[in-house]
């Protein structure tokens, strides 16, 4: 893998430019060519698990985000040195009842295992480490007949 094919960042642990990470992420998959299908993917994903980190993570160094363009796939990672916090273990919400009898809390991480093939949790050290992944599907090529 070329490091052209790493796209590595970080953001203010406190007030993250989520608007430069996805310029640069529709910059670094415009690049090679990838599906905008996946960009949408992965720029939600993102905006969910760093708001989530600003928000309730009490990080202090910057978040780390590397996302990296393999033979068939596209993986990210989001490091950052909050509190000990598995997203994962958080129960799907509810998501049948009425918008106003839910409980407010855990649909972007729903979102995010739902967009993605896998998302895994690893606490390394005092950092937390949220990997996420999807295959690359080729866009249909609509000019051939």
């Amino acid at each position: 893998m070329n490091a052209t094919d790493t796209l590595d960042m970080q953001l203010d642990a406190q007030a993250p430019d989520i608007g430069e990470l996805v310029n640069r992420l529709q910059a670094f998959f415009d690049e090679r060519g990838l599906p905008g299908m996946l960009f949408q993917s992965f720029a939600m994903a993102f905006d969910e698990v760093i708001s989530n980190i600003a928000a309730y993570g009490s990080a202090h160094d910057p978040i780390r985000v590397q996302v990296m363009v393999t033979a068939g796939e596209v993986r990210a990672e989001v490091i950052d040195d909050g509190v000990a916090f598995d997203p994962l273990q958080l129960p799907d919400p509810d998501v049948t009842s009425n918008v106003d009898d839910r409980a407010i809390g855990g649909l972007g991480v729903f979102l995010v295992r739902k967009m993605m093939d896998e998302v895994a949790y690893e606490r390394r050290g005092r950092l937390n480490c949220l990997m996420f992944r999807k295959r690359v599907e080729a866009e249909p090529d609509l000019t051939r007949t």
